[in-house]
């Protein structure tokens, strides 16, 4: 994967959208992202409180970028399907997979692996692409064009792609049980014309516009 040719700011980013779905009350947990990019979600998590220890996760090292890496309790730099941390085992009381599954060559085994690392009460946050967006309708079935793209839907890196019950059967097939499932529409901010349409069409059309979904799903 030529995750080298991405820019900078493909890397920095924080995932407010995630940390909304955890419980506002919750402090000092054991946190991993699996693709964690700079750190910028987990050090936020460290910055607030949230996240007592937070281990990241990154397939990629940016060595042209090195100054952008937040300063985390550990960074690991390999692939979540090759690598192995049983230093780990029942450790985490949260993991976090942000728009990462869909990059994997096989998820599945990744998810059972992470199953190691999780505690027995704890959960895993998940937010993935959905493939039946309009603009993704509009680009295949209106224009007959399936171009790959450097960020989004279509990222070049993506190697799957996936329908909001495809993410669910993908979790729960991985013997894990869903907790919560929202779409992203929930998350935009202001008055956003997919919110609008959403609302007057009683969430019958939600599917259509909703860029992502999120899990959380626990064992």
């Amino acid at each position: 994967m030529n995750y080298d040719k991405k820019n900078a700011d493909y890397f920095s980013n924080i995932r407010l959208d995630l940390i909304g779905l955890i419980h506002k009350d919750v402090k000092n947990l054991k946190v991993l992202e699996i693709g964690a990019a700079y750190g910028e979600t987990l050090f936020y998590l460290k910055q607030n409180g949230i996240a007592s220890e937070a281990v990241a996760v990154d397939l990629f090292e940016d060595k042209n970028n090195k100054q952008n890496y937040k300063q985390l309790d550990n960074f690991i730099f390999g692939n979540i399907e090759e690598i192995e941390l049983n230093q780990y085992n029942d450790y985490f009381d949260l993991i976090l997979l942000p728009d990462v599954l869909e990059h994997l060559i096989e998820p599945k085994p990744v998810l059972n692996k992470l199953k190691n690392y999780l505690k027995n009460d704890g959960q895993i946050i998940v937010s993935m692409p959905n493939i039946r967006h309009y603009s993704a309708i509009s680009k295949i079935f209106l224009k007959g064009d399936f171009r790959y793209e450097q960020s989004g839907v279509f990222d070049y890196t993506h190697m799957r792609f996936y329908c909001r019950k495809n993410i669910k059967e993908l979790l729960e097939t991985s013997g894990y049980n869903v907790v919560k499932q929202q779409s992203s529409i929930k998350s935009y901010q202001g008055k956003s014309f997919s919110k609008i349409i959403n609302l007057i069409t009683f969430g019958l059309l939600e599917e259509f516009f909703s860029y992502q979904y999120f899990f959380v799903i626990k064992k």
